[in-house]
């Protein structure tokens, strides 16, 4: 009886460690191969097997939230507007990681592991990186895609190292459809002034001459009709001339004067310009500093810079009229072959959020402003090969002027 006890107990005692290392088994299975499908429910209470439980969950927590972001980056990458292409290094033939999907459909290639079967599809692209061994650069490409007219694009690459991998990152973009993108974004900010500036004249044209054919067919006019009518001519006339004066506005903007260059001192024109207006400057308790290098000399339409000249000048002044202190800077300097025209005032900073419209074609901020006095002056330094932009310098309004010799 006490042999047939043991060999039960032998037994049970096996079938027992069976059952339980079974369960670490899958368990840890499920752990080593990322099968994290299973829910396990576990009675026993060894702390062993509840461990491991813990542990499956914990990592199956992980994966969830890794799976996640990977949702998140591939649909943050496919969304952008230029190609994505990464590749592993590490592998013999060049592994494509990620390839997102503007580039996909620009390029019309299928989704590839093998970057070497990209040959097929890239052309003077895929070229282009094998020469360069696949190191870091910038450039631009002349590619004719899928048989359309040939376009630039520029062509960025950055290496980054993860413990033993290589990743080889490449961006690119077609300048073509920057510029376009670019051009039509500052259409539509255009047409949004030049469609509130005539409506702002049509609305009351509009309703004014309508309550005039009303009066017009009545029988009779009252007195109080004939100065209605009165008023309703005056409106109209007023309203007419502030479209014929916004139309010559846009006519000056848009058909500007090829410049009618010759050599002209820099230091003079400005401290030329600058005196016709010391008496304001006086009057307005404004004070006025031009710092220059001597002898800056410049191929220029004189009459042109000067009126971007007055076009900024003006602009400070009026940036200047409620602030307590005054103070209107001008440097002129040269720096190689650039010559830089700053002129930077104590008024009150321009606000972030209209920064990228001042230079638009009628947008102001100023109940008086006409709102092509940046524009025009803008147009004309580009006429001169130059460009013009805004900076904050010194927690200062900066408008710089750049020509180049």
């Amino acid at each position: 009886m006490l042999v047939v006890f043991v060999l039960i107990m032998v037994i049970e005692g096996y079938y027992f460690m069976k059952r339980y290392f079974n369960k670490i088994d899958k368990v840890i299975s499920s752990m080593l191969y990322d099968d994290f499908t299973v829910d396990y429910q576990f009675n026993d209470q060894n702390q062993t097997l509840i461990k491991a439980n813990k542990l499956y969950y914990k990592l199956k927590e992980k994966d969830r939230d890794a799976v996640s972001q990977k949702m998140l980056y591939d649909q943050i990458l496919n969304g952008l507007d230029s190609g994505l292409i990464i590749l592993d290094l590490s592998k013999e033939n060049q592994e494509i990681m990620l390839m997102n999907e503007y580039f996909q459909q620009y390029f019309a290639v299928p989704v590839l592991k093998d970057w070497k079967l990209m040959a097929n599809y890239l052309g003077d692209f895929y070229e282009l990186l094998e020469a360069r061994e696949f190191t870091e650069f910038k450039t631009t490409l002349d590619i004719q895609v899928d048989r359309g007219e040939r376009q630039t694009f520029v062509i960025q690459t950055s290496i980054t190292q993860i413990k033993q991998v290589k990743y080889y990152t490449v961006l690119i973009d077609s300048i073509q459809r920057v510029i376009y993108s670019k051009e039509n974004e500052a259409w539509v900010s255009v047409m949004k002034v030049i469609s509130h500036e005539l409506m702002n004249s049509l609305a009351p044209i509009h309703a004014l001459a309508q309550n005039m054919d009303d009066i017009l067919k009545q029988d009779k006019w009252s007195i109080e009709d004939q100065e209605d009518m009165k008023i309703s001519i005056g409106t109209i006339i007023n309203r007419s001339n502030h479209l014929q004066d916004f139309v010559d506005r846009y006519r000056k903007l848009t058909m500007l004067p090829s410049p009618v260059l010759a050599t002209v001192d820099l230091n003079l024109l400005v401290h030329s310009m600058t005196s016709n207006y010391q008496l304001i400057l006086s009057k307005k308790e404004i004070e006025l500093k031009i710092n220059s290098e001597p002898n800056i000399y410049a191929e220029l339409d004189q009459s042109q810079f000067e009126q971007v000249l007055v076009n900024l000048f003006t602009n400070s002044l009026h940036a200047l009229t409620e602030v307590e202190k005054k103070l209107l800077e001008i440097n002129i300097y040269q720096n190689n072959s650039r010559i830089f025209i700053e002129f930077t005032d104590s008024g009150p900073i321009i606000d972030e959020t209209i920064v990228s419209k001042i230079f638009l074609p009628f947008y102001t901020t100023r109940k008086d402003g006409a709102g092509i006095g940046l524009s025009l002056s803008k147009a004309i330094i580009e006429a001169h090969k130059g460009y013009l932009y805004y900076q904050l310098k010194n927690n200062k309004n900066c408008f710089v002027i750049v020509l180049i010799k």
